[in-house]
């Protein structure tokens, strides 16, 4: 199992971990884990343990870290299947796969299913990858910059998010500062599959392994539409304009095609003159200039 009690505070990636590796039918046997380099190393021990499951008990950024230090370490091998137990503040990936329950209790289930011998019931879908990195969520400018004033609030939440996007959106009808400093358009040229876009600025785009970025809102409606893709979506109208189509997005409704650019795609590939700031499930990043985004492997989530 990993775990991840560690701060919510808005930092650049890589962050700090202090994590648990844990091996069911070990006696007991862990290993703390205080920094990548120890992630990486505990990744390395569990592939040569063989181990059939692999506990993950953080948000959605624990979840990011710790797949993708494991995706590079098991290389073409399978990975064992991934319990998700919920133990972050949003846990927006295991809401939209459906798993619910506390930590406690989905540990407990998994334990006992597994010594039982019982079936699990799973999910077999891809993630994204951008550029080295695996995870179920990208997006670049007002997406990057909410997630500033999310983490700015001190204290991350589910009110607090609602917080700050009911103020982004009431800016953003009068046209307002706070809307205006979130809403900076960063020109860039994104290529899918060969073609590129028509458009060369945009608010956001923003791509998905599953439906929901958080909060309810379902822009990625798309995400299993096509085998082997993902959901993109390329947002190019004004904060306001975007105010007024949020209720589609909501609902998973496609926006307008004069306000957004919506399709699949197998490969994305991002360029700008200046470095790229985005968000990979809830955590921050920043590349020089170019972004890849394409599938990444397909991984077992146990459901229940």
């Amino acid at each position: 199992m990993i775990t991840n009690p560690r701060s919510k505070a808005n930092k650049l990636a890589p962050h700090n971990m202090y994590s648990l590796g844990y091996m069911l039918g070990t006696r007991g046997s862990a290993e703390a884990t205080r920094s990548l380099d120890d992630l990486y190393r505990v990744a390395e021990e569990f592939k040569a343990a063989g181990i059939d499951i692999l506990g993950i008990n953080g948000g959605d950024g624990t979840v990011h870290v710790t797949l993708t230090a494991f995706i590079k370490v098991y290389g073409d091998a399978p990975l064992p299947k991934i319990a998700l137990l919920r133990g972050g503040t949003l846990n927006t990936i295991a809401r939209s796969l459906g798993i619910k329950g506390s930590p406690q209790n989905l540990l407990y289930n998994v334990a006992d299913k597994y010594h039982n011998g019982e079936t699990f019931v799973l999910d077999n879908r891809a993630v994204l990858k951008v550029n080295d990195r695996y995870g179920f969520m990208f997006g670049t400018g007002i997406a990057y910059n909410f997630m500033d004033a999310y983490y700015a609030t001190g204290n991350p939440s589910p009110l607090n998010g609602a917080k700050v996007l009911a103020r982004l959106v009431g800016s953003a009808l009068v046209g307002g500062p706070f809307s205006k400093k979130m809403g900076r358009r960063v020109p860039m040229r994104v290529t899918s599959e060969g073609v590129t876009w028509a458009r060369q600025d945009f608010l956001t785009v923003v791509c998905g392994a599953m439906a929901d970025i958080g909060l309810g809102f379902r822009p990625w409606y798309r995400w299993n539409e096509v085998p082997g893709k993902f959901a993109a979506v390329g947002i190019h109208c004004s904060p306001a304009r975007l105010a007024l189509e949020l209720y589609k997005v909501f609902r998973a409704r496609a926006m307008r095609r004069d306000k957004a650019i919506d399709e699949v795609s197998g490969h994305l590939r991002l360029e700008a003159d200046e470095p790229i700031g985005y968000i990979m499930d809830g955590d921050k990043y920043l590349e020089d200039r170019e972004l890849n985004i394409r599938t990444g492997p397909r991984l077992d989530f146990i459901l229940r």
